[in-house]
């Protein structure tokens, strides 16, 4: 929403329930090339959407959860280099943290601009994350309580 010079500051703190101070923080650290990893909340109910796509906990096999974790994300272009991992949160615990190629040629998007992620087949497991993510502060199975109204968040690494 920032990047596309619509929105001010204000209006996209508003929408996100969040104040200035820290819709700001999160902006200084995307100008500032930090990396960051994407926390997605859900509840392990799954749905499907008009196109018959499963969305969130699917309860279902790894190759279908692995088509359901990496579809359909708005991250915009200029913040995709520094998305390392994509944390999944279902019901206020870790359930699962899968890492993102780096290689941006393996980025798809669909005709709203949203991301196809290039995720890791299999998730990291906690050796997998502290190596790769030395400072998240997160582990699978870790409490992570939702927020009202909170869909999905970048925490700065």
């Amino acid at each position: 929403m920032y990047d596309s010079d619509e929105h001010t500051v204000e209006e996209i703190a508003d929408t996100f329930s969040v104040s200035r101070p820290t819709m700001y923080r999160h902006l200084t650290a995307q100008h500032e090339g930090r990396d960051c990893v994407l926390v997605v909340y859900r509840n392990r109910k799954a749905k499907t959407d008009a196109s018959n796509r499963r969305l969130g906990e699917t309860g279902r096999d790894d190759d279908v959860q692995l088509e359901a974790d990496r579809k359909w994300w708005p991250i915009a272009p200029a913040r995709r280099p520094l998305v390392k991992a994509i944390v999944y949160i279902a019901d206020g615990t870790v359930a699962r943290v899968r890492s993102v190629d780096p290689d941006l040629s393996k980025w798809r998007e669909d005709d709203r601009g949203y991301a196809d992620v290039p995720v890791s087949r299999k998730p990291l497991d906690d050796l997998q994350i502290a190596k790769q993510l030395p400072t998240l502060g997160l582990r699978n199975g870790d409490k992570r309580p939702h927020v009202c109204g909170k869909l999905r968040e970048y925490v700065v690494l």
